[in-house]
């Protein structure tokens, strides 16, 4: 009887241990849970601050792909920290298809010097896709463009047969 009274004192030794342990963690939880969702605030800021840098620096110095995953990291970001701004996101999108429009042109006229002409084309249909994206597309200057690199196919086409034929 001894053994099972003892039995008895610990498990209930061990219950009210336990709901004491449960209510203190309950009452240091309100505090704790403020400075947690108040650092949690202040590293949110602190990575949309990190990402804005890192567009920023991208938009400067890398292509369009990284380029727009920079943009999408931001905005998730900046979102979460609730700094997003709509007109900011949009004039670094206007930025970020600006500058690979212009980069798409440069690698166009490249290309068709080095008469390589199959990356000549992907940089002109990449031209006409971001443009169309910022609304400043040009049929004219497409069809010109198009013009240029069927041109400029069909010319050199036609200076390798020449000096095969002249040889016969």
């Amino acid at each position: 009887m001894t053994a099972s009274l003892n039995r008895i004192f610990i498990m209930t030794a061990a219950f009210i241990s336990v709901v004491l342990l449960v209510s203190l963690a309950n009452a240091e939880d309100k505090p704790e849970n403020n400075l947690d969702e108040k650092a949690k605030q202040s590293m949110l800021k602190r990575e949309a601050v990190n990402a804005f840098w890192r567009l920023k620096r991208t938009l400067e110095k890398d292509g369009f792909y990284s380029g727009r995953a920079a943009l999408n990291v931001w905005r998730s970001a900046a979102a979460d920290a609730g700094t997003f701004d709509q007109e900011q996101y949009n004039e670094f999108k206007k930025q970020l298809y600006e500058k690979s429009i212009n980069d798409s042109l440069k690698c166009f006229e490249e290309f068709i010097l080095e008469e390589n002409y199959f990356d000549a084309n992907v940089c002109l249909q990449t031209w006409r896709m971001h443009s169309k994206e910022l609304g400043i597309y040009d049929e004219e200057q497409y069809e010109a463009l198009k013009k240029t690199l069927t041109d400029a196919r069909t010319g050199k086409a036609s200076e390798r047969k020449a000096p095969v034929e002249g040889q016969d």
